[in-house]
């Protein structure tokens, strides 16, 4: 299975979109049942997340 993995051709491998500066990538430990109820909201529960966050800043950003 490792091997596999290894061995897979670069076109499947996960592409990292550039970023235009406005957004920072982070690893952040989020608790699990958090995570869940967000992917249990649908698809795009990563948007409706930083929306969250955005809203609990006060910041005003039109997205």
């Amino acid at each position: 299975m490792v091997q596999q993995v290894l061995e897979r051709p670069r076109a499947l491998k996960k592409k990292v979109l550039p970023s235009d500066g406005s957004t920072t990538k982070l690893t952040l430990n989020v608790d699990t049942d958090v995570v869940d109820w967000f992917k249990l909201s649908g698809a795009h529960w990563r948007s409706r997340m930083q929306e969250a966050l955005r809203n609990a800043t006060e910041l005003d950003k039109d997205v």
